[in-house]
C-alpha cells in the first residue's frame, strides 16, 4: 500500500499542473480524468499512488499539441499488431507516451503485485533507456518543464511548444534529455561468468545471443545501447528483471 507521503506528491504534483493549466490561457490543457472503474478495468494493477494523480488529470496538452501525454492510450488495449512489439507481457509495461519521433515510453510493472516501477523507453532501433525511478517522478519532472517553458515562452514572446521541446531535450533538468551516462550490454555467455550472482542468475535465463544490462545502480537518465553490440538490422524484445534492476534484448529469431 502506498504511503502517505506518495499519496502527498502525487497531490502536489497534480496541483501544480492544474494551476500551470489554469493560468496559461489555453496553452496547457488536461486530459480527462480517469475514475477507479475505468482504472481497475485495465489489464495491470494501478497503485493508489498513480490512481491519485490519473483521478484529477489523464494527462496533458502543450501548445498546438505536438506535445500530448495521454496516460491511457489506445494502444494498452488493442491487440499488438506487430507479432515482435518489443514490449510482449500485458501485465508486465503500461505505455505511458509516444512521442511521435519514434521512441516510446513505458512503466515497467510487476505483474504479481502489480507495483509500477522504473520508467524505460525505447527507439524503433534497439536503443534503451532507463528514464526515471518511477511515475511521479517522471511526471513531475515533465510539469517542471511546463512551468520552465510557459516562463519561457512569457519572456521571450515565442510559443510554448518549441520551448517546451527546447526544455525536454535540451535542459540538463530534464530527464528526456540525451543522457551522459551509459551501461554497456553484456554478452549473455559472458553475464553467466560473472562473479556477481545476481547477473549470473538472470542470464543463466536468457538464449545465449541475448545480451543483458546491469541498471541497479544507474543514474537516470542512463543509455544502453543494444544496438552498438547487437548485429545490424537485428529485432529485440525487451525484458526486465529484479524490479527494472537488469534491462535485457533478445533476438527475434528469423521466420
Amino acid at each position: 500500500m502506498a504511503g502517505a507521503a506518495e499519496h502527498a506528491d502525487a497531490a502536489e504534483i497534480v496541483a501544480r499542473l492544474e494551476a500551470l493549466a489554469a493560468g496559461s490561457a489555453g496553452q496547457v490543457r488536461l486530459g480527462r480524468a480517469m475514475t477507479d472503474d475505468e482504472m481497475s478495468a485495465w489489464p495491470v494493477g494501478v497503485p493508489e499512488e498513480v490512481r491519485a494523480f490519473l483521478r484529477r488529470a489523464g494527462g496533458f496538452t502543450i501548445g498546438d499539441g505536438r506535445h500530448v501525454f495521454d496516460f491511457n492510450l489506445p494502444d494498452n488495449h488493442l491487440p499488438v499488431a506487430n507479432e515482435y512489439w518489443p514490449l510482449q507481457d500485458a501485465s508486465a509495461s503500461w505505455i505511458l507516451h509516444s512521442d511521435g519521433s519514434a521512441t516510446t515510453y513505458y512503466v515497467d510493472i510487476d505483474p504479481e503485485s502489480g507495483a509500477w516501477g522504473r520508467i524505460f523507453s525505447f527507439w524503433e532501433e534497439p536503443y534503451a533507456r532507463l528514464v526515471a525511478p518511477g511515475f511521479l517522478s517522471w511526471v513531475g519532472n515533465l510539469v517542471m518543464g511546463v512551468d520552465s517553458a510557459l516562463e519561457a515562452a512569457r519572456s521571450t514572446g515565442t510559443a510554448v511548444g518549441p520551448a517546451f521541446s527546447d526544455w525536454l531535450f535540451n535542459s540538463d533538468d530534464s530527464l528526456s534529455r540525451h543522457p551522459s551516462a551509459g551501461a554497456e550490454p553484456l554478452p549473455v555467455p559472458v553475464a553467466r561468468t560473472s562473479g556477481d550472482t545476481e547477473i549470473a542468475e538472470v542470464a543463466a535465463r536468457l538464449p545465449d545471443d541475448a545480451f543483458l544490462a546491469d541498471l541497479r545502480a544507474a543514474v537516470y537518465p542512463t543509455e544502453v545501447p543494444f544496438a552498438d553490440v547487437l548485429p545490424i538490422g537485428e529485432t529485440v524484445t525487451y525484458s526486465h528483471f529484479h524490479g527494472g534492476g537488469f534491462l535485457a534484448a533478445t533476438l527475434v529469431p528469423d521466420l
